[in-house]
């Protein structure tokens, strides 16, 4: 046979187990809601005034130059002398007021270890430069000349897919050619 709510509730005040989640009433109600009024005021006076804005993860910029080895650069620039297996580790973007910029390398950037040519251009990154770190992040490549400003990538004429780096075609497997697009000149007002 069931046992009823009615003789559950007898029961526990019978045994006594129900004073304990009685409700608090009278005095210590009073005094523990004015308690915790008190630490709730207390606990926002300390919070600012305005709120906290947070730093940008990371800063994004153009940056022109050219992209050597940085124990080369570091070599000519200033006399550091590398080790001998320093090599071709690292490479940066030589601004022409000398400052370096290590280049992280993901695809955009490995692009400059796979092909010579890219190093022989001089060049405009849009890169990110994250907060606390030295190293740039390349988002896009262009090459700066005489005849104006070229967008740089890899295309496959095949399955007209561009990529980032040289290497065979994602798509066919078979091979990619460099290609420059220019961009428009801007209108002079």
């Amino acid at each position: 046979m069931p046992i009823s709510i009615v003789r559950i509730k007898r029961r526990l005040v019978r045994g006594g187990d129900y004073q304990r989640f009685r409700p608090l009433s009278g005095p210590c109600r009073d005094f523990t809601l004015a308690a915790t009024l008190l630490l709730t005021v207390a606990a926002l006076g300390d919070a600012p005034s305005t709120p906290h804005k947070s730093q940008p993860r990371y800063v994004t910029k153009s940056i022109r130059g050219r992209v050597v080895w940085l124990y080369e650069a570091m070599s000519r620039l200033h006399g550091v002398k590398p080790v001998p297996d320093a090599g071709d580790r690292i490479l940066a973007l030589e601004a022409a007021d000398g400052r370096l910029y290590p280049i992280f390398e993901d695809i955009r950037g490995r692009a400059f270890r796979r092909d010579e040519r890219l190093r022989k251009m001089e060049v405009e990154l849009d890169v990110r430069e994250y907060a606390g770190s030295p190293m740039v992040q390349i988002l896009r490549v262009y090459e700066l000349t005489d005849e104006g400003k070229f967008d740089v990538d890899y295309w496959c004429e095949i399955c007209s897919i561009a990529m980032f780096e040289l290497k065979e075609c994602e798509c066919c497997q078979g091979p990619i050619e460099l290609r420059r697009q220019k961009l428009a000149d801007p209108v002079n007002e």
